[in-house]
């Protein structure tokens, strides 16, 4: 008989703190002053470790750092392929990271990432063949990413108890992160080290956190402008890291649980972001963000008319340039600037008469799902939802710190495993979220400069083709699995996994879309691995959408035939469902 995959429950924890990126409630953040060195002789005689003078690193930050020139991340986090995305990198042991480096140069790329955020723990980082794999995923991607290094629990098999703190092992971690450096050393800054993932069991005590810190970098010789200190808590407190005196970049995390409900509003989410960040926007990288993707109704595609972006995507044609200087049909352009008057398009051209007298200008500059002109198309119901209001204050905020010339470092989305989670970017049931995210990602990629390149928005047709598919589109292109979901995979029959357990697995809507167990007093459990397997268990590998590849979609690399909707030729993928960002402007001001 095998073990019962429901294994030992987790009653009486404290699932708030076991919860890695879950429950940090900003009521209760304990804002510090400055610290470093009033504590620093109490610190050095209760820690035993060496304390660095008391002048923290200076960092060179000259339009640098993180990926040199002012370049930012459109990120993604790997996270390992075991267990839940919850708790999976809290396993002890080194890190099972079951994708293909050739996967992530396609699939990601094409999707418009540019950097990997990966997890590492302290075995992870002792196992040569598993540094070099880490290696081989930020070589697919362009040789970008972060490295960073996750608590573990002591016990084997389980994600607690743990510390959230790296008092009393810092020279492990630091040898950790010696080895970590001598493979990714010759990267520069095009790889950064977080030296920390949310640091929760220090709670306000940033002195402390701090004094950690530096002496990992001493230890490891670390070079200061490529390492990355994470905020307090879940990485949402970086005020008080920064007034530790700490000049170099941080990590902060920012998560729609993170306001109270019934204060989930894209305002109340954009202004939350804003004030953590105060001051210290040009130094962060966002390293994980998230909210559940799923069954989101709103054509997300929408909301560039909220910015200053018009965008054609092409999701009917596919193209090299644009090919339609004067197309025959496409949107109300009046319309349009009626609804959305705060565009900067609008406001700018939408007096001119030319505008009025030439009705095919700006024609496709809304990516319309269910065809017609889609200009008087009204924001169902879903659009206030939390995901919505998350995702559109997130990049309402980083709007605003653009705007300031104080653009983040980087961004990773939460997350690209394959599973089926709510949080999945490529599962079917979350494509308008995370083409919500594409254009967040899109936004960030710009420079500042541009707001200043002497045509601001737009004095002459400007078509740029952002090189990434259409997550709506590509759905409809992305191999299904071969045969039917099985009726055993469904709720019903088939409840979530111990989470606890490096197998457990949740539910994909209602389906498993792993294995379900042998029958346990009736009931089969979703995971995968010895305790989930056995006569009698029932592979559900046929439930997901789209099939599963190696921890990631499985995407062909050419399209042949007919493709409803699409386009009616073979070649790449990409090109035939990506996204052109458009400038337009009325003919008779054209040269």
């Amino acid at each position: 008989r095998q073990p019962d995959p429901r294994g030992p429950g987790l009653e009486g924890q404290d699932t708030a703190a076991s919860h890695w990126h879950r429950h940090v409630r900003s009521e209760d953040r304990m804002k510090l002053g400055r610290l470093a060195c009033l504590g620093a002789a109490l610190l050095a005689a209760a820690s035993g470790n060496p304390i660095l003078v008391a002048r923290p690193p200076q960092v060179a930050r000259a339009g640098g750092g993180g990926g040199g020139g002012g370049a930012r991340d459109a990120g993604l986090n790997l996270p390992p392929t075991q267990g839940t995305t919850r708790d999976g990198a809290f396993f002890p042991g080194v890190y099972d990271y079951a994708y293909e480096p050739e996967q992530v140069k396609h699939i990601l790329g094409d999707s418009g990432f540019s950097a990997l955020r990966l997890a590492v723990n302290i075995e992870t980082a002792s196992n040569a063949s598993a540094l070099q794999r880490h290696k081989a995923f930020i070589d697919a991607l362009g040789g970008r990413g972060i490295l960073c290094m996750f608590d573990n629990s002591a016990p084997s098999g389980t994600t607690w108890p743990r510390t959230g703190r790296v008092t009393g092992k810092v020279n492990e971690v630091a040898q950790a992160w010696r080895n970590i450096h001598a493979v990714f050393g010759s990267y520069g800054d095009a790889v950064m080290y977080e030296l920390f993932n949310e640091p929760w069991g220090y709670q306000g005590d940033a002195g402390a956190y701090f004094n950690d810190m530096m002496s990992i970098v001493q230890l490891a010789q670390l070079p200061v402008d490529r390492c990355i200190l994470a905020g307090l808590y879940g990485a949402a407190d970086v005020q008080s890291v920064a007034r530790t005196g700490w000049q170099g970049y941080l990590a902060y995390h920012a998560y729609s649980f993170w306001l109270p409900e019934g204060q989930r509003t894209r305002e109340r989410f954009s202004q939350k972001i804003q004030q953590d960040l105060a001051g210290l926007s040009s130094r962060i990288y966002i390293t994980e963000f998230g909210v559940g993707l799923d069954n989101l109704a709103y054509d997300t595609d929408e909301d560039d008319l909220r910015h200053d972006v018009v965008r054609h995507a092409n999701r009917h044609t596919a193209v090299d340039d644009w090919l339609n200087e004067r197309p025959t049909s496409g949107p109300d352009l009046k319309s349009i600037c009626s609804l959305y008057p705060d565009n900067t398009w609008c406001a700018k051209y939408a007096r001119s008469p030319a505008f009025f007298q030439e009705p095919n200008v700006g024609a496709d500059v809304t990516a319309h799902t269910g065809g017609g002109n889609g200009a008087n198309a009204v924001p169902s119901a879903s659009h206030e939802s939390e995901t919505m209001a998350f995702l559109g204050g997130l990049r309402d905020a980083l709007g605003v710190f653009k705007k300031q010339k104080r653009s983040i470092r980087g961004l990773y989305h939460w997350h690209g495993w394959h599973n089926g989670d709510s949080w999945d970017f490529w599962d079917a049931a979350n494509t308008q979220s995370s083409r919500m995210i594409q254009m967040i990602m899109t936004d960030l990629r710009q420079t500042d400069a541009r707001a200043d390149d002497g045509d601001p928005f737009l004095s002459d047709d400007f078509v740029n083709d952002d090189q990434q598919v259409h997550m709506v589109v590509v759905q409809q292109l992305s191999l299904k699995p071969a045969g039917a979901c099985p009726s055993e995979c469904a709720a019903s029959g088939c409840q979530p996994g111990n989470p606890a357990q490096i197998g457990g697995k949740l539910l994909t809507g209602s389906f498993c879309t792993h294995t379900c167990s042998v029958p346990y007093d009736g009931m089969r459990y979703c995971g995968a691995g010895a305790s989930y397997q056995g006569h009698g268990a029932v592979q559900c590998g046929t439930c997901a959408n789209p099939a599963v590849c190696s921890g990631l979609p499985c995407w062909p690399t050419e399209i042949h035939g007919n493709v409803t909707g699409l386009v009616h030729t073979a070649g790449p993928i990409l090109a035939q469902t990506r996204t052109l960002r458009v400038r337009r402007v009325p003919a008779a001001a054209a040269t």
